[in-house]
């Protein structure tokens, strides 16, 4: 089932690809590929992303059964959201250079021979998690436990909490603009912007979101910003260029996918797909002549495409529900119901929605689905707000959500790896920030709606 599984998410990178360089559409291979996904990634997914997917599956295919759709709707519900399993198996690409070329350890060098108060240290930490999950996803949380881990253990007494705090920030505030970012695909999709509108805005929110987090932890120190001491490190000199490589690697990507969007190459997801697969490519072969490229692309075949198990069945069920939904008539039926909520509350309907997402997210309700469905009940009322302040405030409230909930497989990974409950992380020591953040995101998606909107 393994084996299946990797052919199907392959097949539908190929697909993605022939569809945004050649404009050739594959649609019943790709329903092929999703089925095979769906099927044989079931067993590989976790209980709560079983269950979800159960249920929106069951919804979305009864949908579809009572309303007699023919198959050809099927089709395209099956495939509605592969695009999204392409973008998260393309980023899980970069691990290969990034383990070939030593950058793990080069960076933990360069850390350890400049940094010499906390403050430095947390900024430094919530930086290097953020650009990491520009393009690793999820995969950054590994990697950034293994590459400060034994430096907190011994110059942070309370390493765990320092931890937690600075690369859960780092990580959920990249979803406000990082391309390969689910949430913000979602976002795009759900209000018919293009990528490069969102990101502007949403990546000056997401360094002004890592400024207050690191002031809020410089003003809870008391003034206590001194690291235990260590012995004195020269590597850190000799290592800084490829810190600034990975910045390179990042600014890349960033430049190519918007050119192709200039160039008007596919559509949005498909550029990203595109973007990132060939940057990943151009960085493994200029490492080609280092030892361990072939280990770490079988590693990569092995362990590497398995990491989308959670995300590719869930979404070929959503996109399936998704459908299902919109072919219902149900939001048709409800639209004059939620365009006269939506005049009496104006903004505020805005407002609770960001709120609602981030509240359901405590129940284990995930952004993903609260972010589809009301990007489809949006979709059905015409709102004086600008487009952009709505997809920030979408993107403020999934940011919001990922940081509170002990349910976000980020944060559950990470509990499992530094040895702390997933509650600790995310309502012990993130619920304040994350609710400032939402707060203060809104606000900002409104003025910035003003301005520029």
């Amino acid at each position: 089932m393994k084996s299946l599984f990797r052919l199907s998410i392959l097949a539908i990178i190929v697909i993605n690809l022939a569809g945004t360089l050649f404009g050739l559409s594959f649609e019943y291979l790709l329903f092929i590929a999703g089925i095979g996904a769906l099927v044989a990634g079931f067993p590989l997914m976790g209980k709560g992303f079983q269950k979800a997917a159960i249920i929106f599956l069951v919804l979305g295919a009864g949908m579809l059964l009572f309303g007699g759709h023919p198959f050809e709707l099927w089709v395209r519900a099956a495939t509605s959201m592969t695009n999204i399993i392409a973008i998260v198996a393309v980023m899980q690409t970069f691990a290969v250079p990034i383990k070939i070329g030593g950058y793990g350890e080069a960076i933990k060098s360069w850390m350890d021979g400049r940094l010499k108060g906390k403050s430095s240290l947390f900024i430094f930490l919530t930086l290097t998690t953020h650009l990491l999950t520009s393009f690793l996803n999820m995969g950054s949380v590994p990697v950034t436990v293994s590459l400060f881990e034994p430096t907190l253990k011994a110059r942070v007494p309370d390493w765990k909490r320092f931890f937690a705090r600075a690369s859960t920030r780092g990580y959920v505030l990249s979803v406000l603009w990082s391309p390969g970012a689910v949430n913000l695909s979602l976002v795009v999709q759900a209000t018919g912007l293009s990528w490069s509108k969102v990101f502007i805005p949403g990546f000056l929110l997401a360094f002004l979101g890592m400024g207050a987090s690191w002031l809020t932890e410089l003003v809870g120190s008391h003034g206590k910003n001194a690291l235990l001491p260590q012995a004195d490190s020269h590597e850190g000199r000799a290592e800084g260029g490829r810190v600034v490589h990975v910045l390179g690697i990042v600014a890349s990507f960033i430049l190519l996918i918007v050119i192709l969007e200039r160039l008007n190459v596919g559509v949005s997801s498909g550029r990203t797909v595109l973007a990132g697969l060939a940057l990943a490519l151009v960085w493994t072969l200029s490492q080609a002549r280092r030892p361990g490229l072939e280990a770490a692309l079988k590693t990569h075949w092995r362990e590497g495409l398995l990491k989308v198990g959670d995300i590719a069945p869930f979404f070929v069920a959503m996109g399936i529900f998704s459908t299902g939904l919109e072919a219902s008539g149900f939001l048709e039926a409800a639209a004059p119901l939620i365009k006269t909520a939506a005049d009496a509350l104006g903004a505020a309907s805005v407002i609770l929605i960001a709120g609602i997402i981030a509240a359901t997210s405590l129940v284990g309700l995930h952004p993903f689905i609260t972010i589809v469905l009301f990007g489809k009940v949006l979709s059905y009322v015409s709102l004086s707000i600008p487009p952009i302040t709505i997809a920030l405030a979408l993107s403020v409230g999934g940011a919001a959500a990922y940081m509170i909930t002990p349910f976000a497989g980020m944060i559950m990974i990470m509990s499992r790896l530094i040895g702390v409950k997933a509650t600790d992380i995310a309502l012990g020591w993130n619920w304040r920030f994350s609710l400032a953040f939402l707060a203060g995101g809104l606000v900002y998606a409104f003025a910035w709606g003003a301005l520029f909107g």
